[in-house]
């Protein structure tokens, strides 16, 4: 009992000193987590998803950010305690899954929470911090025998991330090859009943939209990112928590935590549009593996555990080291205030569009409404075909509005107005846009040098 309650209070120390340290840290940034600011706000005013707006994800995610922009109303900042606060939880429930099998369960807090890739993605609200958290009730719910409870759980971490279905697919194999033919049923129900009656209004209301945005678009997307790259990254810094999985999956006696990491590992290698955020998805089943090869090595040897946890603590503070000197000053959004102001005062009372990135937190601080409802301006959505580029800005200009963007001007090197082209087209730009204002907003490593607002009209 001793040894119970010392667990705890250091699961507590773990936590409350990532949680105080990230929350020193809060600033806005560059990042698709603006987009869903202004879509939380959007659905409160009424607007619905694939119906009113495209939206490439499912809808549960951007209802419950409705929920929280109620609660939070204008001061915006304060959705960047989500991540901090939905990791955390899930770092709880890592230790809780853990704690009656596994002596080292206290150290997977830490792993977890102190990785680099989730003390690196929680700088960004992007909705994989809540699917993990809900994915991790899942399992909790499983290892507790409340199978239906566990199939809802496992729903809504879907229907708020889609990539979350690999790691679904996996615990379904791995019940399945265990022949526990009644818990799957018992999943499969809940699962299908949560899906339904949250899917069900958006298909009836739009069965086209929803289905263009939620499963056609996403098989037409581009390649992205080289994964070479985000893999290389990736096991950079966590190479050492990688090794130690991998043999975890080997030596440990329960492989429930296995088959989703696997799964998604193979999902992610064949997917053609990956991004790092999505990584952050194997780091639970990466930390759990990881502590079941530390409890191997104890049994085997103390002092190799002991070793290894050492090893660890060093692992750790290099990618602490690398996040704060390296990856923290990227891609902060420095006084976006100054920008909403200034479309705020703009002469015409015209919408705002532009980037992704930006213009949806500059329109909902200055109080502007997005042309024509097309929030999300994300390359990849005009390069599969979810959106068309030529119609939209041709639109817009016949209309009017006011192009918020980061663009790349350096006139000695005879670089001027460009970065915008995936998302508004270079000829309509050219003969109905014209510089309103513009801001020096430099990031390490960004070719991206300056905000600038353009007004764009041309009926």
């Amino acid at each position: 009992m001793e040894n119970k309650h010392k667990h705890i209070w250091i699961v507590v120390l773990v936590v409350a000193s990532f949680v105080v340290w990230k929350l020193s840290t809060l600033q806005f940034r560059f990042g698709d987590e603006n987009v869903y600011f202004y879509m939380s706000d959007a659905v409160l005013r009424g607007l619905v998803p694939y119906k009113d707006f495209f939206y490439a994800d499912p809808p549960f995610f951007i209802y419950l950010m409705a929920g929280f922009k109620a609660f939070f109303g204008s001061h915006i900042i304060l959705f960047k305690i989500l991540p901090i606060l939905f990791d955390s939880a899930s770092a709880v429930l890592i230790y809780l899954l853990l704690r009656k099998n596994n002596v080292f369960a206290v150290l997977a807090p830490a792993l977890y929470l102190f990785s680099f890739t989730v003390i690196s993605t929680s700088d960004y609200v992007t909705g994989a911090e809540i699917m993990i958290f809900l994915m991790l009730m899942a399992l909790l719910f499983d290892q507790n025998k409340k199978h239906y409870w566990s199939g809802v759980f496992w729903a809504l971490a879907c229907l708020c991330k889609l990539y979350a279905g690999p790691a679904l697919l996996g615990f379904l194999f791995y019940k399945l090859i265990s022949k526990e033919f009644l818990p799957i049923r018992n999943i499969i129900l809940g699962g299908l009943g949560a899906s339904i009656l949250i899917l069900l209004p958006f298909f009836i209301l739009a069965p086209h939209q929803a289905l263009n945005d939620l499963i056609i678009h996403h098989l037409h997307r581009p390649l992205g990112i080289d994964k070479l790259r985000i893999f290389g990254v990736f096991f950079s810094f966590e190479w050492l928590m990688v090794i130690s999985a991998i043999a975890g999956i080997f030596i440990a006696k329960n492989k429930i935590w296995a088959y989703p990491l696997l799964f998604s590992v193979i999902f992610f290698l064949l997917y053609r549009d990956l991004y790092y955020m999505y990584l952050h998805l194997l780091m639970p089943f990466i930390a759990i593996l990881a502590v079941e090869f530390l409890e191997f090595l104890n049994k085997k040897k103390e002092e190799f555990s002991w070793s290894l946890i050492a090893f660890f603590i060093f692992v750790a503070s290099y990618s602490i080291y690398g996040y704060v000197n390296i990856y923290a000053p990227q891609g902060i959004f420095r006084e976006p205030q100054e920008i909403a102001e200034a479309l705020k005062n703009a002469p015409e009372n015209l919408p705002a569009y532009g980037s992704i990135e930006m213009a949806p937190l500059v329109a909902l601080m200055s109080g502007k409404k997005i042309f024509d409802n097309v929030m999300d301006t994300s390359v990849q959505n005009f390069a599969s075909g979810g959106q068309n580029l030529s119609l939209i800005s041709e639109k817009a200009a016949k209309s009017g509005v006011y192009l918020v963007t980061r663009v790349a001007n350096y006139p000695e090197q005879n670089i001027k107005d460009t970065g915008f082209e995936g998302y508004f087209d270079k000829k309509v730009f050219d003969s109905s846009c014209a510089l309103y204002k513009s801001f020096d907003r430099i990031s390490p490593d960004d070719p991206l040098n300056q905000v600038a607002i353009y007004k764009c009209y041309n009926p």
